[in-house]
């Protein structure tokens, strides 16, 4: 049961990058009534409407109850962020990505995950990202389920471990050290491929380009604004990133730059945070903006912070923090660092605000995306 739970957290985070072209049609006649996993001769059945009432209420009916009854309280909590993942997503770019190389690869992967008696797997993917992401709460992994074209999808937890292993095939490994590797993931890749792709020519009144945290808050900042935010993503990727946007010639009236947690865990010196963080700020500038402001970097808890496999000892984010204020003061731009007070007590994340002890939850993006909404005047 545990395989599923991770298919379902990998599964919605595919979903976010893979909406597939209108034209080959394909609409369903049909929506998904029921999940069915399937492991061998067992099977367990979850009705679509008990996902999203629990989604919405987080009250499980008994059938869901039963499959959540397997997993812990942090794998319960991290199930249902997953389910509040909701992407309003660019169709154009979107139905450009899908015929990239890595797009049909993440999407014959993910197939092989969906049992079905025809070998339509592939096409009722895409009919159900294409519903889906047409929704009015946008794409996520309840408007997918949804829109699959049958009353039933069935994921076949055998063929899981080879999607997983596809989507983490360039994570770091148990025993190394981390490392960025946002720019050789096959997930990363496909980020910043959507990314290049709906920012081509593009002038937006504010730009969020940060890490996890960031990247967890989407496309809830108002219009007119893009979220850059990329998972892992430290001031090394954020110059391939830029780098890579650039050419598209995206213009930000305002910019946003929240890294440091993943350098002050990968180990980075403090002269090269310094140096990329102020070449960031340059690359940035190119991009016609009026202001840019630094967000510091986020604080675990003391628990998370005492595990180097976890995230970064809290004595190292509080030293990346000061070289951010410095560079601050070279580059002339603010931090804005006094409305996330209420996150932390004696520079350590709230226990409140996390269910991992690293990324915030529900309540704790709030009070981030409150900040940042200030920043923008929204």
């Amino acid at each position: 049961m545990k395989y599923f739970y991770r298919f379902l957290i990998c599964l919605s985070g595919c979903l976010i990058f893979l909406l597939l072209h209108s034209g080959i049609g394909l609409l369903p006649s049909l929506a998904a009534e029921k999940v069915t996993v399937r492991y061998g001769l067992f099977e367990q059945s979850i009705p679509v409407a008990d996902i999203r009432n629990y989604a919405e209420t987080q009250k499980a009916s008994s059938d869901l109850q039963s499959f959540l009854d397997y997993l812990s309280a942090e794998e319960k909590q991290k199930f249902q962020d997953a389910l509040q993942v909701k992407m309003s997503l660019d169709i154009v770019a979107l139905d450009k990505l899908v015929n990239t190389g890595m797009g049909k690869q993440i999407l014959s992967f993910a197939s092989q995950a969906i049992a079905r008696r025809d070998q339509a797997s592939i096409q009722a993917l895409r009919s159900a990202m294409i519903i889906g992401a047409r929704s009015p709460e946008g794409l996520g992994l309840v408007s997918f389920l949804e829109a699959y074209p049958s009353n039933q999808l069935v994921v076949d937890v055998s063929k899981i471990s080879k999607l997983v292993g596809m989507a983490n095939s360039s994570s770091n490994s148990a025993d190394a050290p981390p490392k960025d590797n946002v720019s050789s993931s096959p997930l990363g890749k496909i980020a910043l491929q959507y990314q290049t792709l709906a920012a081509q020519n593009k002038q937006f009144s504010g730009c969020l380009f940060g890490d996890s945290t960031s990247a967890a808050l989407g496309n809830t900042l108002g219009s007119g604004t893009f979220n850059f935010g990329l998972n892992g993503l430290s001031t090394i990727s954020l110059l391939e990133q830029l780098k890579s946007l650039i050419p598209t010639k995206v213009k930000c009236e305002k910019a946003i730059i929240a890294v440091g947690g993943n350098d002050a865990w990968y180990g980075i010196s403090d002269e090269l945070f310094s140096k990329n963080l102020q070449e960031a700020i340059a690359l940035v500038r190119t991009m016609e903006n009026k202001e840019i402001f630094l967000i510091p970097a986020f604080y675990s808890t003391v628990a998370a912070s005492s595990d180097p496999t976890v995230a970064a000892p809290l004595s190292r984010v509080e030293q990346i923090n000061a070289l951010i204020n410095q560079v601050a003061e070279i580059e002339k731009v603010p931090v804005a660092a006094a409305g996330l007070a209420p996150l932390y007590e004696n520079n350590a994340l709230k226990g409140s605000f996390t269910s991992d002890g690293e990324h915030l939850n529900a309540e704790g993006l709030k009070i981030y995306r409150q900040v940042l909404l200030q920043i923008l005047g929204k």
